[in-house]
């Protein structure tokens, strides 16, 4: 009898001895394995579902950006395709609409600087542009929230310096809206639709302005912070 000769069942007991050693090894590994893939993924930052607006004067600004970016949007698409039987007198008329918002939006971009709001996506499926009915109606309804934004936003501001700018883009954006009413419907321009009972221009508060711009925007906006009333 070979003295150096495992019996059988010892020999067994080993392997299962190893088997299960490698077992606990195994699954001790993976479990650290998904350890660490939990503690990564808890570390990953999920972005923000909303585009964050600001604080104070920057959330107010901001708040005039995005009302820019839609209203560029807008008359740059309808000049590209006009509605049928727009006249040339029409087009270049919605052509120098189109160069005034550009103006201001880069206007405003410039004075936010680092703070304006990097995401904007506009929502134009509402607006028939071959139709005129259809775009002049989005048109006046635009105008007239930009009309009445600005009022609201320098009732609000802190920095005094953004008033006179901001007050003659206002005035720009008042005959913006009464051109788009004429066109729209002869002999509206003067329409008191607009006007408060001392004719005087509405006031819109930035939290309403928002509001009715989401009909406009595929961007959704962190406005937790922007001053209204």
């Amino acid at each position: 009898m070979d003295i150096n000769k495992k019996p059988e069942s010892a020999t067994g007991q080993e392997n299962e001895l190893a088997f299960n050693s490698s077992r606990r090894q195994f699954f001790q590994m993976t479990g650290a394995l998904a350890g660490a893939g939990l503690l990564i993924a808890s570390c990953r930052r999920t972005p923000p579902s909303d585009t964050y607006l600001g604080a104070g004067d920057v959330a107010l600004l901001n708040y005039l950006y995005v009302l820019k970016q839609v209203t560029v949007a807008l008359y740059t698409q309808a000049v590209a395709t006009p509605y049928y039987g727009i006249t040339q007198s029409e087009l270049e008329l919605q052509t120098d609409l189109r160069d005034q918002e550009v103006a201001h939006r880069e206007f405003l971009k410039k004075l936010l600087g680092a703070d304006a709001v990097k995401t904007v996506v506009t929502q134009l499926s509402q607006v028939t542009f071959d139709n005129k009915s259809s775009f002049l109606t989005n048109a006046s309804t635009l105008e007239d929230i930009s009309a009445a934004a600005y009022p609201g936003v320098i009732k609000l501001l802190k920095n005094q310096s953004y008033i006179a700018p901001l007050s003659k883009m206002c005035a720009v954006d008042g005959r913006h809206a009464g051109y788009v009413r004429e066109v729209l419907t002869h002999n509206f321009f003067f329409s008191n639709s607009n006007l408060d009972s001392n004719a005087l221009n509405w006031v819109m508060s930035p939290a309403l302005g928002m509001a009715q711009l989401g009909n406009y925007l595929e961007t959704r906006f962190d406005t937790s912070k922007l001053p209204t009333f």
